[in-house]
C-alpha cells in the first residue's frame, strides 16, 4: 500500500510526509508551519572563566544523641 495525502490523494514520496498523512502542498495551503528548531542547551558547568569549587564530603552515617 503506497501512502497518499488524505486531502488530495497524491502519492507521498517522503517518509516524513507519509507519517503525517498530508503532503507539503496541502499542509502549506492549510497554514501548517514546521516545528521550530530549538537549540540544544549547553551544560551550566562549562561557563568560560568560572572556577569549580570542590564539594565538601557527604556525611554517610547519622548519629543520634539521646
Amino acid at each position: 500500500m503506497t501512502p497518499s495525502c488524505r486531502v488530495c490523494g497524491r502519492l507521498l514520496r517522503s517518509e516524513r510526509w507519509a507519517a503525517r498523512g498530508i503532503g507539503p502542498v496541502c499542509a502549506k495551503a492549510a497554514g501548517e508551519r514546521p516545528a521550530p528548531r530549538i537549540p540544544t542547551p549547553q551544560p551550566d558547568h562549562h561557563v568560560p572563566g568560572q572556577t569549580e569549587l570542590p564539594l565538601p564530603p557527604m556525611q554517610h552515617e547519622l548519629t543520634w544523641s539521646a
